[in-house]
């Protein structure tokens, strides 16, 4: 049997097509997710060793990152690479340098196994739909963006953002448009277990544990839902405005994805979140596929590997940008023996903290770096991780919501017309009202905890 009878025509095809250097880059992501999954699955070995084909291929896909991100990205790397250097001279880096190499890996692994949902969600968008006008179009919207991203992070908004645009002739979103986007993502840190806040969080949170993270980061994200639905039905403009509430075709896999990972979590619970999360999302994609698809789903996961793999560039750089950061900080702070944590880290230290991640957050500060840092911090000091994990979600999910430097909202300012100055007026009562909220779920969490401690 001859070799092109081995393989299917759309796999032809896709292999004929494909750019050289973004094939290999996203079969070397590919390769680096399936080596993290083997890690915690099946054998172990030096977690470096997955690290490596990530950094291969981050390499091999710098030219396509825009010049302000490899800036960021850049200085992370200067800056982490300078402490690894200063503790490797002082006899006490070796260590953190594997920790750099390693590069946040279980976390990419899900990001890439997640992005395979793209080929499932997409199925779901109506792209010549008669689209709704007024304020309860928008306020299904916002909910239905909200599920949507949950699963899918930023393709969500963009996605409905681009159907809207359409919608306009390509004209700039109206700003109750955009706030809507704005607020349906940025709330899913609050607990989405397939949203990057989450993931790093229960790595930087050691011992965080997923089901009390969304228990109280769920009421927040619906508080503030709640909250953005209640502006739009007091802004006379929504009226003039087109929504796109999505169809329970692309609404239902959201649902059904959450479920699954918190039933598999409560059954394997001696498996990492960040691992289950990952190969549920595969698992389901490959499935769905082959269900749907038959031959041809081979075609769409090849397109993926080839197109939408490399497209994680950006991100996949900016996490490896900021393990080098932690590493290098760790590092210079173990060399010197400094330490900066507080002698105990309870409310009140976390609404310090909350604080703290919001104003670095509208300053410009990614919270991958913030997280990051925080949780390397102040970790000496924390005797209940789900306090120090609720306080980076919240710090995430309010800190990019609110800050015109944030990546969402640069991408509403440049790809929908959105203007900077107003999203931060009318994010001015959202503010008012999301802060303390956080703080006071904060003391609420701590006093539920110190209850059944004494109970």
């Amino acid at each position: 049997m001859t070799g092109s009878l081995l393989l299917n025509q759309p796999l032809q095809r896709w292999l004929a097509g494909a750019p050289a250097i973004k094939l290999f880059a996203g079969l070397l992501l590919l390769f680096a997710l399936l080596l993290v999954l083997a890690n915690a699955l099946v054998v172990n070995f030096p977690a470096w060793m997955a690290g490596v084909p990530l950094w291969v291929a981050t390499l091999l896909l710098a030219p396509q990152i825009k010049v302000a991100q490899r800036k960021q990205i850049g200085v992370l790397l200067l800056v982490g690479a300078a402490g690894l250097v200063f503790a490797g001279w002082s006899g006490s880096g070796g260590r953190y340098l594997l920790k750099a190499v390693e590069g946040n890996q279980m976390l990419l692994a899900m990001l890439i196994g997640v992005s395979f949902l793209r080929l499932v969600a997409l199925a779901g968008i109506a792209a010549s739909e008669q689209l709704p006008r007024g304020q309860r179009a928008l306020q299904q919207t916002l909910l239905s963006t909200h599920l949507f991203a949950s699963v899918l992070n930023i393709s969500a908004a963009l996605i409905v953002g681009d159907r809207l645009r359409h919608a306009r002739n390509n004209q700039p979103l109206q700003p109750e448009q955009g706030m809507v986007l704005l607020r349906a993502f940025s709330t899913c840190a609050f607990w989405s277990p397939f949203f990057a806040a989450m993931g790093l969080t229960l790595l930087s949170a050691p011992g965080s544990q997923l089901a009390t993270l969304v228990l109280f980061g769920l009421p927040l994200a619906l508080a503030a839902l709640l909250f953005s639905a209640w502006e739009i039905s007091r802004n006379p403009e929504a009226e003039n405005a087109l929504g796109y509430p999505l169809q329970w075709s692309s609404l239902w896999m959201p649902l059904v994805l959450a479920v699954l990972v918190i039933i598999s979590h409560l059954i394997w619970s001696e498996l990492a979140v960040l691992t289950l999360v990952t190969l549920i999302a595969m698992v389901f994609s490959f499935i769905w596929l082959a269900l749907t698809r038959g031959i041809k789903g081979l075609n769409d996961v090849g397109q993926h590997i080839t197109v939408g793999l490399p497209g994680l560039c950006s991100e996949i750089a900016l996490f490896l940008g900021a393990a080098v950061l932690a590493a290098g900080v760790s590092a210079t702070m173990n060399a010197l023996d400094i330490s900066v944590a507080p002698e105990h880290f309870g409310a009140l230290e976390a609404c310090i903290t909350l604080v703290i991640l919001i104003v670095v957050a509208v300053a410009g500060m990614h919270p991958v770096t913030s997280v990051v840092l925080a949780g390397s911090l102040l970790a000496t000091s924390v005797t209940d991780p789900n306090l120090l994990g609720l306080t980076l979600l919240m710090g995430w999910a309010v800190g990019v919501g609110l800050s015109p430097l944030s990546g969402i909202q640069l991408t509403l300012q440049a790809r929908f017309g959105m203007s900077a100055r107003a999203m931060m007026w009318a994010n001015r009562y959202y503010a008012l009202l999301i802060v303390p909220l956080c703080c006071a779920t904060l003391y609420g969490y701590e006093w539920v905890t110190d209850m059944g401690t004494s109970g």
